[in-house]
């Protein structure tokens, strides 16, 4: 698959399973649910084998929390507030915003992203087979 740059069609199908984000919210409501998607296992294990063989060309920016291992929501909350606890000590004012993020997978657009990668250097299979 990887010296073709191709994946069989049925890694594309998956069977879609609403999930109650809150269990004590309104389950009639549809925005109360997300779906994820079941996949075959094969096609999951050969995406973790991909990722091993390209883990080194797939870095990012060490102040990246989201989508990477290791990181997360706490490693993010406790940056920003030494961050700010540092600002603060030193007599500045400190402004800050926020942006909810949280539908903005839906929202890719993946040719966009394609080409990033391509101008990243990441192997040209690698992203056609990302592509198919």
């Amino acid at each position: 698959m990887r010296k073709h740059s191709c994946v069989p069609d049925e890694f594309a199908h998956g069977v879609i399973i609403p999930l109650l984000k809150d269990k004590h919210g309104d389950s009639s409501k549809l925005d109360m649910y997300r779906g994820i998607t079941l996949s075959l296992s094969v096609s999951k294990l050969f995406e973790h084998v991909l990722l091993q063989l390209c883990e080194e060309q797939l870095s990012s920016d060490q102040l990246q929390f989201g989508f990477k291992k290791h990181h997360g929501c706490t490693h993010a909350l406790f940056t920003f507030k030494e961050t700010t606890k540092y600002f603060v000590r030193k007599g500045s004012k400190v402004y800050c915003a926020f942006l909810d993020a949280s539908n903005a997978f839906d929202k890719v657009l993946h040719c966009g992203l394609l080409a990033k990668l391509l101008k990243k250097n990441i192997s040209i299979s690698f992203v056609q087979i990302i592509h198919n």
